[in-house]
């Protein structure tokens, strides 16, 4: 997996205390860093989380095939 900064991932600026993110999956077993705020879609299903981001980062980098 590359890891690449998308729109939905944390900043420095970000206040990492809580559960912002989730670990999505879908059929292709792509994953995806996902805000909680936004609504799971189709075709995906959650992973891992709701959880900090560094602990989603965490959890694609040791659950990659």
């Amino acid at each position: 997996m590359t890891q690449q900064a998308g729109p939905f991932d944390a900043g420095p600026e970000k206040d990492e205390a809580g559960d912002t993110h989730l670990v999505l999956a879908n059929d292709h077993g792509r994953q995806s860093l996902w805000p909680v705020w936004r609504a799971v879609p189709p075709g995906w299903t959650t992973r891992f989380g709701p959880a900090p981001h560094d602990a989603c980062v965490r959890h694609v980098a040791t659950h990659t095939a």
